[in-house]
């Protein structure tokens, strides 16, 4: 692995990975841009639920701090 990389190994990337899938889980914030509907959501590639368009804006929202 590259000496950039702040991981001692494989298996310390693939927790981290998971630690990103785990924070995301109910955690993405969707906004349909043909309908406007807003919801959260698990997955970055969302389908709006109200309308069925794939044009969808998603935001992983644990990012923001809740101030």
């Amino acid at each position: 692995m590259s000496d950039n990389l702040p991981f001692q190994n494989l298996n310390q990337l693939q927790q981290w990975h998971q630690g990103i899938k785990d924070a995301n889980r109910n955690n993405i914030f969707c906004h349909c841009r043909v309908c406007s509907y807003e919801w959260m959501d698990s997955t970055f590639d969302a389908t709006c639920i109200k309308c069925g368009s794939e044009n969808v804006e998603s935001i992983s929202s644990w990012q923001f701090p809740d101030d």
